[in-house]
This record gives structure tokens, sequence and C-alpha cells, in this order.
């Protein structure tokens, strides 16, 4: 099966990804889809259907058998002690499971989109130390952060520009990124991590100071 796992698996945090390179009969017999589940998919229009197989695929290969639920603000959680984060691009479906407050974002590499958008969320404190021969790069993995953020926040509507940071680093898979996050009233620091996965960049936050254990 495609299966991209292990992208961060230790005692706290564990992501799983799933290439939706199957057809929607090979991934239903894969995953033998209880009465209720089948009802639901069916009710999704073919974009959806195939991302809601792909995610019930990572909670397979994760052995969770929950239903995934959302908050008033459309952030999912499982009925578990566990904190839960999901991202899809095109046909790839990620989740990131963690103890701590996690939020993950996976998007296509697309040169000229990235590019077109980064006045939106790039700080003039961060086009500073980025990079001209490395820029579109270093884009994706800026956008993937403050994405990541966004989840991890509940889908509070911060402003991409000036409640999120992203400190200076040197690109390298799986290392710490420091990135923040403040509003009028507090300042937090928060732990990000990127790879790239077949043309797609994964990147992953946590919230390092919390958890559920």
């Amino acid at each position: 099966m495609p299966i991209i796992n292990s992208l961060h698996n230790d005692e706290t945090t564990r992501i799983v990804c799933w290439h939706l390179t199957e057809t929607d009969e090979e991934l239903l017999d894969y995953l033998k889809l209880n009465p209720y589940r089948i009802m639901k998919y069916l009710t999704l229009n073919p974009k959806q259907a195939r991302e809601y197989l792909g995610l019930r695929a990572c909670l397979k290969v994760l052995d969770l058998d929950f239903e995934v639920y959302y908050n008033q603000k459309g952030k999912p959680y499982l009925p578990a002690s566990r904190q839960l984060s999901i991202s899809h691009s095109f046909d790839m479906v990620c989740i990131g499971l963690s103890q701590y407050y996690i939020g993950i974002d996976i998007e296509k590499r697309r040169t000229d989109k990235i590019l077109n958008i980064q006045n939106k969320f790039i700080r003039p404190d961060e086009a500073e130390w980025i990079p001209e021969e490395n820029k579109e790069e270093y884009l994706h993995v800026i956008w993937g952060i403050k994405e990541g953020l966004y989840k991890l926040n509940g889908g509070n509507l911060w402003n991409f520009l000036n409640h999120y940071k992203v400190e200076k680093f040197e690109l390298k898979e799986n290392s710490p990124i420091i990135c923040w996050l403040w509003d009028e009233n507090s300042r937090k620091k928060y732990h990000a991590y990127y790879q790239l996965i077949e043309g797609y960049y994964l990147v992953w936050v946590l919230d390092e100071e919390s958890s559920n254990q």
C-alpha cells in the first residue's frame, strides 16, 4: 500500500500520510468500512469521498477505529486523549497524532503559486533573511508553518503577517524551527518541523509545553 509512515514517530508524536493512488474500490476493499461509514462516504462528492477514504486509511495505520469529530471552529478531534490534526492536498492525506497540541499542513510544490502569494504571508523581517537561491523552498516551508499554527490554535482568524512569525532557520528536514504566535494579550513560542515527500511539503507544528499525559 502507498503509505508514507513514521515521518515523526516517537513516544509523543506520530504522523502518517497516505498517497491516494488506488481506486475507490481498492480502498473500500482495504478499509472494510462499517455501514455508518459507508453511508457517510456515499453522501460526499467525489473529491471529499476520496479524502475521507484517505483519512480512514491513515487512521487504520494508526490503529484508531474512532470517528473524527469537529468542534465549532472546525478543529478535528478524537474521543481519545491524543491531539489530532489533518491535512490534504491533491492526492495526499496526512494525519498528525500527538500528546502535544499539533497542527500539520501538506502542500503540493507549486512554484508559481507560492511566489505569487508571498506578500500575503511573508513579513518584512522574514524577507530579510530568506536567501534568493532557495527562496521557493523557504516560502513553502514558512507557509506550512503558518498554516500549522493556524490549525493548532483552532482556526482563530489571526493575520499571517501580524500574528505569526518564523525565526531564521536553515533548510534541514526534521530539525526544529522556532516560530511564534502573538496577539494583544500574549506571545507564545512553538517548534515546527518539515519534510519534503514525493513533491509535497509536509510541515508540523508542536506546542511542546503542552501535554495530555
